[in-house]
């Protein structure tokens, strides 16, 4: 084989090769360099960017990441009667929460608390929503009221649940159940809607807000000021030292005019019939008793209704979920006939010697049609004050038909007829006094002389609520000085530790008439409706040591097309007649003014009135009255 072998280079050859890599080696040199310092210029841009310009965000993505804000739930204040017994008091709670700053993610941690303890899924639902609405470095709740079983049974698997912790909360019991439920009103969980307009900072970390009665009317006073933990945590979520803390206050306590031993007594004397009443202590305005029967559970609410509960209160024909002494509307019936008397006597139709004959009905001049009196026989000439003892409708069909429906609508409104009283109730009722343009306007048609003979009865399109009853029966026991019913008496703050008893309310008027002493006149004819020989609730008189000024009222709730008077005793009983029956007591010095409504209950002066006799007799003779807290 043949071998070639290189030249030797000449010294300048070689030395041109050499220039060549030296060169070539420069530049590499160069563009390292250059390559080395333009990286480290970015990394200095970077973090000049990140360090500078992005300090806040990434300083608080830092801190969410190892920093935890912990609601601390306010106990709610209690609400107390007037002895100072507890209406309502709060019960320690477990709910599981979540952290969503100390989990990886998400909706894994969802999953695993479901398969320790099962969620329902309008629960998995509303902690989303909360999730979305809550920053990150703040807890929402997953699941509220775990028992203390589910409490033990997740509290041993928390170690693998990075983000999830158990919370203490209270809830709510009503140690009184139905008996006040529709006064006192009820807590249940905040809703959807109500996320929308709530203050997130004033219920941060609450679950239950008031939805009726006073529990809603006092809302911002009872539901005290959420506090607060700024905690530091490990990776795990282990809280390593508490950074900052406001601590929570607790709801201010609230005591009511209320007497619930009375309260209790008015709702079991009703016994099984469906009714209302509502006693006012004439000198102060205070609201001793608001009852309503049937009444519901409120604990059924406090600790979350279900829908098929919810739907069989709902549901039931018996109506517990209905105030009826707030919102309940009845025809007054005859116990109307004390305010028209005092209409008649202010607009000088009638005097108390004004004396009417009454032949068993009364005629409109120039029509045919007769408006029936009760008494069918009659009750002959009788004056104001026979009229109203023996109840005689033609009387008032008389008087109703010279005052005019305009001047009994003007009248009565002194009375908070037809408008509310503005109790302190959230929602109350008003009534109907009716007009030539009420009418038209609800009915599309026009007034006739026999509504307003209806009307002067308390009949027809006439209706009030059992408070407005009693705060007209008041009245007249005030000499017509007009007052706003109260329900709440004292509030005790905790922040400040002081407590504010709430004065008497004073009089925002007077019922002006044009003579003082007609007051008198109209109380003396409703005491002999009690006391006389020829009264109609004479029956209750027997064995009374104190006077009492009454009226009773029947109103029929069915219509029977014949001449006949139907008796009482050929009608079933959701046939029979309301009973009515107001008072106030002790004649002379009123310390009640009462009204009853029994629904169903047959005649006022038979049902309502010994009713109303049985529960003055309690509250005057046989409670125990001591001290008001």
């Amino acid at each position: 084989m043949k071998r070639w072998r290189a030249d030797p280079l000449s010294e300048g050859e070689q030395g041109d090769i050499e220039a060549k890599l030296q060169q070539s080696f420069s530049r590499r040199i160069f563009l390292s360099a250059a390559l080395v310092f333009a990286g480290f210029l970015g990394l200095f841009v970077r973090m000049g960017y990140l360090q500078v310009l992005r300090y806040d965000y990434y300083r608080t993505r830092s801190q969410s990441n190892r920093m935890r804000l912990k609601a601390i739930v306010p106990e709610r204040g209690t609400i107390f009667d007037r002895k100072g017994r507890a209406l309502t008091e709060n019960i320690l709670r477990y709910r599981v929460i979540i952290s969503p700053s100390q989990t990886v993610n998400v909706r894994e941690t969802v999953d695993a608390v479901d398969e320790i303890l099962p969620l329902l899924p309008e629960e998995r639902e509303r902690f989303f929503r909360l999730y979305k609405q809550t920053r990150r470095y703040e807890s929402a709740v997953l699941k509220a009221s775990i028992s203390e079983q589910d409490y033990y049974r997740l509290a041993v698997q928390l170690y693998r649940l990075p983000g999830v912790s158990v919370e203490e909360y209270y809830e709510r019991y009503y140690p009184y159940g139905e008996l006040a439920a529709h006064v006192i009103g009820y807590t249940n969980r905040i809703s959807e809607e109500d996320l929308e307009t709530l203050n997130p900072d004033d219920y941060r970390g609450l679950q239950y807000i008031g939805r009726s009665g006073i529990e809603q009317q006092y809302e911002e006073r009872l539901r005290g000021k959420p506090g607060y933990q700024q905690v530091e945590t490990d990776a795990n979520g282990n809280i390593v030292r508490l950074m900052r803390e406001q601590p929570a206050v607790r709801g201010q306590d609230i005591y009511l005019s209320l007497d619930i031993e009375l309260q209790a007594f008015i709702y079991h004397a009703l016994g099984d019939y469906r009714g209302s009443s509502v006693m006012i202590d004439p000198q102060t305005g205070e609201v001793l008793a608001m009852v309503s029967k049937p009444g519901f559970d409120s604990n059924l609410f406090a600790r979350g209704i279900s829908q098929r509960q919810y739907k069989r209160l709902q549901e039931d024909p018996h109506g517990p979920m209905y105030d009826r002494a707030l919102k309940g509307r009845y025809p007054p019936g005859s116990v109307i006939k004390p305010f028209m008397s005092l209409a008649g006597y202010h607009y000088g139709v009638f005097t108390p010697y004004t004396r009417v004959n009454c032949p068993g009905y009364f005629r409109v001049p120039g029509a045919a049609r007769r408006f029936h009196c009760w008494n069918r026989h009659g009750h002959g000439s009788v004056n104001a004050d026979r009229a109203m003892a023996q109840s005689c409708d033609v009387y008032y069909y008389h008087l109703g038909y010279q005052l005019g429906i305009e001047r009994i609508a003007e009248f009565a409104s002194h009375f908070r007829l037809g408008i509310p009283t503005g109790i302190d109730m959230p929602d109350e009722g008003s009534g109907v006094v009716p007009t030539r343009e009420w009418k038209q306007k609800r009915f599309k048609t026009q007034w006739y002389i026999g509504d307003t003979i209806n009307c002067s009865i308390g009949q027809g399109f006439f209706t009030t609520t059992p408070l407005q009853l009693a705060y007209m029966t008041a009245l007249i026991a005030r000499d017509g000085s007009e007052f706003t019913p109260r329900l709440l008496r004292k509030v005790y703050d905790p922040e400040s530790a002081t407590a504010v008893e709430l004065k008497a309310p004073l009089a925002t008027g007077k019922v002006a008439v044009y003579e003082p002493g007609i007051w008198n006149t109209v109380r003396q004819d409703m005491m002999n409706v009690i006391h006389s020989t020829y009264g109609t609730a004479r029956n209750i008189s027997r064995g009374l040591t104190y006077r009492m000024a009454g009226k009773s009222g029947t109103v029929q709730v069915v219509s029977f097309k014949t001449e006949r008077r139907v008796h009482v005793h050929e009608l079933g009983a959701e046939e029979q007649d309301n009973a009515m029956f107001i008072a106030f007591a002790p004649a002379d010095k009123p310390r009640l003014a009462i009204s009853m409504v029994v629904e169903r209950g047959g005649g006022g002066s038979s049902t309502a009135a010994p009713l109303v006799r049985q529960i003055s007799d309690y509250y005057l003779q046989g409670m125990n009255h001591v001290a008001d807290a």
